[in-house]
């Protein structure tokens, strides 16, 4: 039995879905309209046959139970917006693990870095975990679930956790999408960002946060351990800005938002009033190091010229085929 069913179609479940593809396995991917998504419009004939599409709502517990039957690795890449955590992760991750737990299937999650302890000059899998916000606590007590359950019902684990992602298929859940950052840029307008933009912070490509999720989810020795994705070097932001820049051709940077334009609209904005209890993670340096599994895998992340290059040849591919 080798059934792999991805839960969540943005760039990280995408991307695993093609690198499955690409190893030759069978892929269901679920989403709530039951669409292909953009990322894999492009794939193989081959690869297509081995793909298919099932429409659900993680939200609906029935709905998840079938999409996993049969399932030998299920893969938790399915997120909502920061306003929503509280409401919808719970009940969607405890879904999920219910329908690995009764497929008994290898569940493979993937997660942040929320849940770490703020101040420490490095982010690896010795960091403390001590979150600083109540985002970060969530995040705590999902991931204690997920290992209580394993426990409790005999299914195997592994989680997969990556910094601020950035890459093909990205639009506004990254500091380099497309609304935020890339729109601007190619209309020769300043992207202004949240935090510090002169202060270190690791990005990670999302196709390194794709390969190595579905790496460990296939390698029984990984199992039943949060393992951090590694990166290329870590620049400031400004640094990366300035690659994404010069790669396009364009000339210009970056602005920022202060804390006081984000105090003063969060009334005003779900999203924002969420927001401000994470900005420190823009503000103070974020140096994450995945060297453990870097080593233990043999994996090379992708560095972030490359990353970049792949990232706008996907928005240009998008302008173009809009007619911008």
């Amino acid at each position: 039995m080798d059934q792999h069913v991805i839960f969540g179609t943005g760039p990280i479940g995408s991307e695993a879905a093609r690198d499955l593809l690409s190893r030759g396995r069978t892929v269901t991917i679920v989403n709530r309209k039951g669409g292909v998504p953009d990322l894999l419009r492009d794939i193989s004939r081959d690869m297509a046959g081995r793909l298919r599409v099932v429409a659900a709502d993680a939200m609906d517990h029935d709905a998840v139970m079938a999409a996993c039957a049969g399932a030998s690795h299920v893969y938790h890449c399915a997120n909502v917006v920061y306003q929503d955590w509280q409401r919808m992760l719970p009940t969607m991750n405890g879904n999920i693990v219910d329908g690995a737990a009764k497929a008994g299937a290898v569940l493979a999650y993937a997660e942040n870095l929320y849940m770490y302890a703020r101040g420490t000059a490095v982010i690896n899998e010795e960091t403390p975990i001590a979150p600083p916000s109540r985002k970060g606590r969530l995040r705590q007590g999902l991931h204690e679930e997920l290992v209580r359950a394993s426990a409790e019902r005999g299914f195997p684990w592994v989680s997969v956790r990556a910094s601020d992602f950035y890459g093909p298929g990205a639009t506004g859940q990254s500091v380099f999408g497309t609304e935020r950052f890339l729109d601007l840029v190619y209309a020769g307008k300043q992207p202004r960002l949240l935090g510090d933009p002169d202060t270190p912070h690791t990005y990670t490509y999302s196709g390194d946060y794709a390969r190595a999720l579905v790496e460990a989810a296939l390698t029984p020795a990984a199992h039943g351990r949060a393992w951090i994705v590694p990166n290329d070097r870590t620049l400031t932001t400004r640094q990366v800005s300035d690659l994404f820049f010069q790669a396009a051709g364009r000339r210009g940077g970056v602005g920022r938002i202060p804390r006081a334009v984000i105090t003063a609209a969060s009334p005003f904005s779900p999203l924002l009033r969420e927001v401000r209890e994470v900005l420190h993670q823009k503000e103070e340096a974020y140096v994450v190091d995945g060297r453990r599994f870097q080593e233990a895998f043999a994996f090379a992340p992708t560095t972030l010229e490359e990353g970049i290059r792949r990232t706008l040849a996907w928005y240009e591919g998008q302008r173009e085929a809009a007619g911008r």
